[in-house]
């Protein structure tokens, strides 16, 4: 299914709760190791990246402030041809992070953003280039941060519904549970479920 990118916000909006309940239920009630979790949010978001044109996007970069290391200050202040102290004072401000990353840019959209496309692509900072940050380990330790991010990142968004049905969260959240061989509503087992 392709994503309305303009309705992200709007569909993240009517999905927080359930994300919510989403997490609670992989860090209480999932039976599925947190390695295989990994695997299956790497290989969905494989699947998923390639239908959809982050070019034709680019809400990260309009909503977000992405900070910068003092090497990556350097790094893109070179490639302007600005001084580093030129680069701070047009483009960044202190983060409130304040710890590797000390600096951020001091509005969104990034100023680095041009016609859909980052003017400084090769050397942007390592928190854009490994944003959504979807092939890191430990996924249902940072359900948080993704859940955030389902707001503006369709395929943030796509993983996190491809990855409740996998790990059958909405039959959980939302069928009652079979009894003798059929489902309370009268459903026979093995029927599909309304959200599968």
């Amino acid at each position: 299914m392709a994503l309305d990118l303009i309705q992200i916000r709007e569909l993240a909006e009517r999905k927080e709760d359930e994300n919510s309940r989403f997490r609670q239920f992989l860090k209480t009630q999932c039976n599925v190791e947190p390695d295989e979790i990994d695997r299956r949010v790497f290989e969905t978001t494989r699947r998923v990246w390639a239908g959809i044109d982050c070019t034709t996007c680019a809400n990260c970069c309009r909503e977000m402030k992405p900070t910068f290391s003092g090497e990556e200050v350097d790094r893109v202040a070179r490639r302007l041809g600005m001084e580093r102290q030129q680069f701070i004072e047009t483009y960044l401000e202190r983060s409130e992070a304040n710890g590797e990353n000390p600096w951020q840019t001091r509005a969104a959209p990034c100023p680095f953003l041009k016609d859909n496309l980052c003017s400084v692509y090769e050397d942007r900072p390592a928190e854009c280039s490994g944003y959504p940050y979807l092939y890191r380990p430990d996924f249902v330790f940072r359900t948080m941060g993704m859940i955030e991010r389902t707001f503006t990142c369709p395929i943030v968004y796509e993983v996190m519904e491809e990855l409740k049905k996998s790990l059958g969260f909405l039959r959980t959240a939302s069928q009652p549970p079979i009894q003798g061989g059929k489902r309370k509503s009268g459903a026979p087992s093995g029927g599909r479920a309304q959200n599968d």
